[in-house]
């Protein structure tokens, strides 16, 4: 059976909120693989740099929005 939906909600829904959790889900299952394998630092480092970098990503893109928009 064949569901119609609308091309907004499946913006919404396939890269939005289906495409997060499964990028979510890669990341903390690579953590965790690693935790489980013993390679603590190298799981702390992917945590680290991983949050680290993905603010920064949004901070510049944040930025480079504002200073297009003014």
């Amino acid at each position: 059976m064949r569901v119609l939906v609308s091309p907004v909600a499946r913006q919404f829904w396939m890269p939005g909120i289906f495409g997060g959790f499964t990028t979510f889900s890669s990341f903390s299952l690579q953590t965790l693989s690693l935790a489980q394998d013993g390679e603590w630092t190298r799981a702390l480092a992917d945590v680290t740099l991983s949050v680290a970098l993905c603010l920064l990503g949004v901070w510049l893109g944040a930025s480079l929005a504002a200073a297009v928009n003014r």
